[in-house]
């Protein structure tokens, strides 16, 4: 408003008017920013590089801020390219020495105390992402960045459209025997009493609701969706347990429909795991799916038509706190809802349904090497399932050989016997050493084993990337299992170069440490 004053006074200079009374006659549509306008939903690729780029554009060191050009003229593909390798981001004459700082979100671990019921203090590990100030030269700052925009955000932006385009002529091409099924899980919904004391009101007394939200599109109407429970778990478990009823639903309103095709964002502890790969490929043919497909939007950019579902479930609640009417529990929020009419179709979930579904997933179950990068889960046969990089649907209802589709087969259903055919994630080699076969953020903080020109480095994980690997903090070696923290900055390494989890290195003088002797004698066995 001062800056729109100001223009206002140098355009209508003979019109006197106070910056108050300006404001005074402020349109009713000219609205002011309040905090629930904010962005909370950033991709963490996209905004680190955008960082980087608004600084460099402030030293007119590139032609424009948009990052996403700039990706597009120095990647003509994702995938290799000679031409495309040797190309350089054009940039103005600069100082490569000055110095010069910027922001970064960035992942990391922090260790909290908390009290036991004996008095004792408790340590645990919290996995935080933080905004941070990086600092560096001008030249680093545009080698990083460069590096960022080949390296990660061309494959990265190309993901994006691919998803979004194979989506859409999805539903665009729906046949009678299709249903597509876009699911997603809201942020949880706070229970309120219409008027209530203050203890109420400051206290714990709130109880939350989980809400999985969802719209069924088929070739002739489309169906919004929304399961509701009291259990706060938002695990695979939780997740088949919401879909049981939904999908069993939607198979009898729709009993032409044989083919199940899902859409969902990708968090590695909810869509994107093995457990759910695993339910996946069991439960739905227990109601008479005939063939699924799991598909991924990519990382940081899966919102769709799901999220509004949940936000016009919260709206209809809140509309009826404000009219008189309690909510202090799940069940009565979905009794209150049933009551109005509504388009959405709503379904209640007993906690009990989520712990018989954790019944069926074995133990030792296993993992897929390179789960970040799957984007679509494909499956004819129950236990079985092909997967690839990119969704792609140019055969239907046939199944292509696009973007290298690779085969997995799980035990049985309801067969609780460790898997042998793959190490299972987790699992302890031999007295501490542990396979890794994906990479995530519930890494961070971890000590890992690292393997660079030969030798091997113990080191903690300080971030996780889906394209560059890990970020280890690595221990410089002295000697033979001989350890010490040298004065040098984080190393990235790919997945390849880590060996696995350890045990934190034991000291054997005030600066010097050692990996205990029966995991450093396994990892030589590992890597001689």
């Amino acid at each position: 408003m001062e800056i729109l004053h100001d223009k206002f006074k140098k355009e209508y200079p003979d019109i006197k008017i106070s910056y108050s009374e300006f404001c005074k006659n402020r349109p009713f549509w000219i609205i002011k920013p309040t905090v629930t306008d904010r962005d909370s939903c950033l991709c963490k690729t996209h905004a680190n590089l955008q960082f980087m780029a608004d600084k460099l554009a402030q030293h007119k060191m590139i032609p424009t801020r948009k990052i996403e050009d700039l990706a597009i003229s120095l990647c003509c593909s994702p995938w290799e390219c000679a031409e495309c390798a040797v190309k350089e981001l054009a940039t103005s004459t600069f100082d490569p020495g000055a110095q010069t700082s910027w922001y970064v979100w960035k992942a990391k671990a922090e260790e909290r105390e908390k009290k036991r019921k004996d008095g004792s203090q408790e340590k645990f590990t919290v996995h935080l992402t933080v905004k941070e100030k990086a600092e560096g030269t001008l030249q680093s700052l545009l080698e990083d960045f460069s590096a960022g925009v080949k390296d990660k955000l061309g494959k990265h932006v190309y993901n994006i459209r691919h998803q979004y385009a194979a989506i859409r002529g999805l539903k665009e091409t729906l046949r009678e025997d299709e249903l597509v099924l876009h699911v997603d899980l809201a942020e949880n919904f706070q229970c309120k009493y219409s008027s209530e004391v203050q203890a109420v009101h400051f206290g714990d007394s709130h109880h939350q609701v989980s809400l999985h939200t969802g719209v069924a599109y088929t070739c002739r109407e489309v169906k919004s969706i929304c399961s509701i429970s009291p259990s706060y778990r938002h695990d695979p478990s939780a997740i088949w347990a919401h879909l049981t009823p939904v999908l069993i639903y939607l198979i009898e309103k729709y009993p032409e429909a044989t083919t199940l095709h899902v859409v969902s964002d990708g968090p590695t502890t909810q869509y994107r795991s093995k457990k759910n790969f695993f339910l996946l490929t069991n439960v739905p043919y227990q109601m008479g799916w005939k063939r699924v497909t799991w598909n991924v939007l990519e990382a940081g950019h899966g919102k769709g038509p799901a999220d509004g579902i949940g936000a016009a479930v919260k709206r209809r609640a809140d509309d009826i706190i404000a009219r008189g009417r309690d909510i202090p529990n799940a069940r009565v929020l979905f009794d209150e809802l049933k009551q109005k009419s509504t388009s959405t179709e709503l379904f209640y979930v007993e906690p009990n349904t989520i712990e018989e579904m954790d019944v069926h997933v074995p133990a030792g179950l296993q993992s897929i090497r390179g789960t970040m990068k799957i984007h679509q889960i494909i499956s004819h046969d129950p236990s079985q399932m092909s997967w690839r990089v990119l969704s792609c649907f140019c055969s239907a209802p046939n199944t292509c050989n696009c973007f290298t589709l690779e085969t997995v087969r799980f035990q049985p259903w309801d067969d609780s016997t460790p898997s042998t055919s793959a190490l299972p994630e987790g699992t302890s080699i031999d007295g501490g050493l542990q396979a890794i076969l994906d990479l995530h953020d519930g890494r961070i903080g971890q000590w890992c084993a690292v393997v660079y020109d030969g030798d091997v480095y113990p080191g903690i994980i300080q971030d996780v990337d889906l394209y560059s690997g890990a970020e280890v903090k690595t221990m410089t070696s002295i000697g033979r299992n001989l350890f010490f923290w040298p004065l040098r900055d984080d190393t990235w390494y790919q997945p390849m170069d880590i060996i696995g989890l350890i045990p934190e290195p034991v000291p054997v003088t005030k600066r010097h440490k050692e990996i205990k002797m029966a995991v450093w004698n396994k990892i030589c066995e590992v890597w001689p």
